[in-house]
């Protein structure tokens, strides 16, 4: 009996901002995922080496296949680590389509383990250069590039018949064409009866892209309005490009995960591109969502027969492509032949699965002539320099880190908080998502959350909060703290309004804004007892009702017992009495951040109570020693009022046991070791005051019988 044959073995070499996680972001990053995914599914052992410097970018769990990630100085600088890695996984086939860096040392890469070099060729490069602006001198610059490429790969890999051709012009030793794909998906089910949006995706850093959306809302958009239609915007655009969906009928939604269901609510595809390269894969999502497409004949390149499934601009200006919408609006069963046809040669012709047969034909091909190919004098002056240049890719990331965020800056310092600066884009699209999905605005000003975990935009009647911090974890539990209390009698809480919680994006919550202001009069006795009857009532959900809510606990680590004497008492106490006391918690809900900040009142009102995304099931003690802590031994509050508070409001509530005093001491020492883990580096002054109170603590708490609080 033979031997098996090997697995052939597939390195993919992909640099770029392309992804937040494993979302993609652009259409280069779509293919790179899509198609390794199905290319492992078709035998292939595929490894992708990933230089991202998007900080969302790292890999995760989701991928469907090994991803290495790589710092940039790897592939721009020092190279050993890369050179190692190949070596490592020894591939059969090295794929590359950055130009510069095939140009650059592809051609050693692939020799250190005598693997295929394949070029996949994205774009005619000097065409889209000549297309976006670029100068004449700029444009041979590209073409000489790229012609160094491709006569370094022993194989291309084109998208598009047109750009085989030219593949073949710059004397490609083979050449293969492997299409974008697409997900089918099910089938759309819904009938299109009625005119309803149009739909743009595009990566709005990409100049063909960012034209495209000027044109919809200076030429599009005020066409449709009239008509009570509207174009939403899917995919990733800057700062500078937001006021696009800023009163006008286009919308801006930033990157989605599950386009197809966005696309599920419009009626047409729009693709208004006059330049660009390769494929669009924007064109295929919109076949595969059952969508006519509109758009320009450069759009539909590498697509067989385009009038089968669109209506196809004819004027270089795209004047006529308000009127095509307009007929798509106003034909349902035009709307319906051409969805229906598009979705059929995507089924048939179109789906990564197909792409992936046919790459995978390509890289065993070329493995029959590596290393065959002669490589072109890359030491000429010319050809050095500009493979040496800083990639497109980089010179995007790098528009992108504007340090200030929003119109106005701060008035204290003259900049935006730094999670601000460094989330800015996120944190817009997560915004104008929101915006979008309960059609209303919010302030560009953002209040920022302690620590910049979250930040929380205002309208008149809705209070937005995005997480920039455990995002996914703080939304789910402010929406499960938000909808269990606002069970409780004798309380107001928020309504939740709409959320977002998506894999690779910035989570959000939106919820109604309460009446009230919180109370800040310290010597006010009925406001302190107010604070203490409060957190009984929250206290009295019942446990059974707590099943789909996280634990609450704070993260407790060592202390340096050697920066200051009350660190290492501190540590000895809790260590002495750590497994009494621990038996003496009492579970319930908990806040999470229970303190004055936190309530609202309001004259004839029940009190309000808001900010559950630190919420959890624990020891309800943690409520009480916040309240202790912040707004008693801080604030100045008097304790045994607030205590008082919650002990009758419990005995009213048919709560039997009383206060354990020295339960509470605990509690807050456990609470003073977890704030000197991390104060003493971002709030010096918490720490100061800490470590003042914490001597008295102690000694309440050591001493004998019962603790004076």
């Amino acid at each position: 009996m033979s031997e098996p044959r090997q697995r052939l073995r597939v390195v993919v070499l992909f640099d770029t901002a392309g992804f937040q996680r494993s979302l993609p972001l652009t259409g280069a990053a779509a293919r790179t995922l899509h198609l390794n995914r199905h290319l492992s599914k078709a035998g292939a052992e595929v490894t992708l080496l990933l230089c991202d410097l998007n900080p969302r970018s790292r890999p995760t769990s989701h991928w469907p296949f090994p991803v290495l990630y790589l710092r940039y100085e790897a592939l721009y600088e020092d190279t050993a680590p890369l050179t190692a890695h190949v070596k490592d996984l020894a591939p059969d086939v090295l794929v590359m389509s950055n130009t510069q860096l095939t140009v650059r040392y592809g051609r050693a890469l692939a020799g250190a383990t005598g693997a295929a070099l394949l070029y996949e060729m994205h774009d005619d490069e000097a065409a889209v250069a000549r297309t976006i602006g670029s100068g004449e001198w700029e444009c041979r610059q590209a073409a000489v590039l790229q012609a160094a490429a491709v006569a370094t790969a022993d194989a291309v890999i084109a998208f598009t018949g047109r750009d085989a051709d030219l593949a073949t012009v710059l004397r490609a030793a083979a050449v293969h064409v492997v299409p974008c794909g697409v997900e089918p998906g099910p089938a759309p089910l819904r009938e299109r009866e009625t005119a309803g949006s149009a739909a743009f995706v595009g990566n709005l850093y990409y100049e063909p892209n960012a034209r495209a959306a000027a044109f919809l809302r200076t030429r599009l958009a005020p066409a449709l309005a009239p008509r009570g239609g509207s174009v939403d915007v899917y995919g990733r655009y800057p700062r500078a490009l937001r006021a696009l969906g800023t009163g006008s009928t286009v919308r801006l939604h930033g990157p989605v995960p599950d386009l197809p269901s966005a696309l599920s609510t419009a009626e047409v595809g729009l693709a208004p591109l006059d330049s660009g390269g390769g494929m669009k894969l924007k064109v295929l999502q919109y076949m595969a969502a059952g969508l006519p497409v509109v758009g320009t004949a450069e759009a539909f390149a590498g697509l067989p027969d385009p009038g089968s499934f669109a209506l196809v601009s004819s004027d270089p200006s795209m004047a006529d492509m308000p009127g095509l919408v307009a007929r798509l609006q106003d034909d349902a069963t035009l709307r319906r032949r051409l969805g229906t046809a598009g979705r059929q040669l995507i089924e048939t012709e179109f789906s990564w699965a197909t792409a992936a047969g046919l790459a995978l034909r390509a890289y065993q091909s070329a493995c029959g002539i590596a290393g065959t190919t002669t490589a072109p004098a890359t030491g000429a002056g010319d050809i050095r320099e500009l493979a040496g240049r800083t990639p497109y890719w980089l010179h995007e990331w790098r528009t992108r880190e504007e340090p200030i965020m929003g119109d106005t800056p701060a008035p204290a310092t003259g900049r935006e908080h730094p999670v601000l600066a460094r989330l800015a884009s996120e944190i817009d699209c997560a915004r104008q998502a929101a915006e979008s999905a309960l059609d209303t605005v919010f302030d560009h000003a953002a209040i920022v959350g302690y620590g910049g975990r979250s930040m929380v935009f205002l309208s008149k009647t809705a209070v937005l909060k995005i997480y920039t911090h455990r995002p996914t974890e703080r939304a789910r539990r402010e929406i499960i703290g938000l909808r269990l209390c606002g069970q409780v009698p004798g309380l107001r809480v928020p309504e939740v309004v709409g959320h977002d919680d998506v894999e690779g994006a910035l989570s959000w919550v939106a919820a109604t804004r309460l009446d009230g202001t919180a109370p800040d009069d310290i010597h006010n006795q009925d406001e302190t007892r107010t604070l203490g009857a409060v957190a009984a009532r929250l206290h009295n959900l019942p446990v059974d009702a707590l099943a789909g809510l996280p634990a609450f606990g704070r993260n407790i680590r060592p202390l340096d017992v050697d920066a200051h004497p009350v660190r290492a008492r501190l540590s000895a106490v809790l260590a002495k009495i750590e497994a009494v006391q621990q038996a003496s918690c009492v579970s319930g809900f908990v806040h999470g951040d229970y303190s004055a900040r936190n309530l609202l009142l309001t004259p004839g009102l029940p009190p309000g109570v808001i900010d559950f995304e630190g919420c959890g099931v624990g020891c309800v003690y943690e409520d009480l020693t916040n309240l202790y802590v912040q707004n008693c031994l801080i604030d100045g509050r008097e304790a045994a009022l607030a205590l008082s508070g919650y002990a009758d409001e419990g005995a009213r509530l048919g709560r039997t046991s009383g206060l354990d005093a020295r339960h509470l001491l605990w509690h807050t020492a456990r609470y003073f070791r977890w704030v000197l883990q991390w104060a003493v580096e971002i709030d010096t002054a918490l720490a100061d005051q800490i470590t003042a109170l914490a001597p008295r603590v102690l000694v309440a708490l050591e001493a004998e019988g019962t603790p004076q609080l």
